[in-house]
């Protein structure tokens, strides 16, 4: 194992677990070859707050799916530096237009995944002090 773990989740991204720490990352391609990926990194210990925000986000992108009018485009910030965003690539997201969580069993598998994270994260970790 050489000091660290790693394992996909469901949702998307990567658990990567250490004696150290642990983290969530992300790899979101380019639009295109023109472009470079992006990595989002979420940190372990601040997982509780991705929690929060995730359903805090979807709250306000619900509200704002029922005021926008249809065909409308909107995009807002919301927590966690996530983007709210009603048309293209509509729901939360993550990062930018990245991973947009635009229904209830969405938004439930990330947070599945993000509880599940903390789990796996805190028993790997004690494994790997054994080593």
């Amino acid at each position: 194992m050489n000091g660290e773990y790693s394992e996909k989740l469901t949702s998307g991204g990567e658990l990567k677990v250490s004696v150290n720490g642990w983290y969530i990352l992300y790899y979101f391609s380019g639009p295109d070859l023109r472009y470079n990926g992006t990595f989002v990194r979420v940190d372990g210990k601040d997982i509780a707050r991705y929690i929060d925000a995730w359903k805090n986000n979807f709250n306000k992108y619900l509200q704002l799916k029922d005021t926008i009018p249809a065909g409308g485009i909107f995009e807002t910030n919301g927590l966690m530096g996530m983007s709210i965003r009603i048309g293209w690539a509509e729901g939360v997201c993550l990062k930018s237009y990245h991973m947009p969580i635009n229904s209830e069993t969405k938004l439930n598998q990330v947070i599945k995944d993000y509880n599940y994270a903390k789990e796996r994260a805190l028993k790997l970790q004690e494994m790997l002090r054994l080593l």
